[in-house]
């Protein structure tokens, strides 16, 4: 009789404690956060820096600051929007790239997402928030001379 009753308590204990991991796996399932959303706003904005031409920004151009750097020779209007801001960067000029790039996302992205963008090694931009997840998104631009 003690047999059976230390066989039928084991047998319970061993069903409660798969239950108990099967529920946890379940639970961390269910508190993973999706990058999905995520995953389709770094992608489109990296479209919008690879299609669009400098010769386009002049819509966003309020304060004629693009024309006063076109004056100086630092614009190539032929370029595309991630081309001039490698290009720009690499001469030295990191804080016009940083300018375009604020004037291109400033509005599209949410304040509940952080945001960086960085050209080699130099960082760009980068918000002011503690992210808990991440989605990294890069491309190959040539923009030396």
């Amino acid at each position: 009789m003690k047999k059976a009753f230390f066989f039928s308590m084991d047998a319970f204990f061993a069903v409660m404690i798969f239950t108990l991991v099967l529920l946890s796996v379940y639970s961390f399932f269910i508190n993973v956060q999706e990058l999905r959303q995520q995953y389709f706003y770094s992608e489109d904005l990296l479209d919008i820096f690879t299609t669009t031409k400098m010769e386009e920004l002049n819509q966003l151009d309020d304060g004629n600051y693009l024309g006063q750097l076109d004056d100086l020779g630092v614009i190539d209007r032929d370029l595309t929007v991630m081309e001039q801001m490698v290009t720009l960067t690499n001469q030295g000029y990191p804080e016009y790239s940083r300018w375009i790039f604020l004037n291109l996302t400033s509005g599209l992205v949410g304040d509940r997402y952080g945001l960086g963008f960085d050209i080699g090694f130099e960082s760009i931009f980068e918000s002011e928030r503690n992210v808990t997840a991440l989605v990294a998104r890069q491309r190959f631009v040539s923009g030396m001379d």
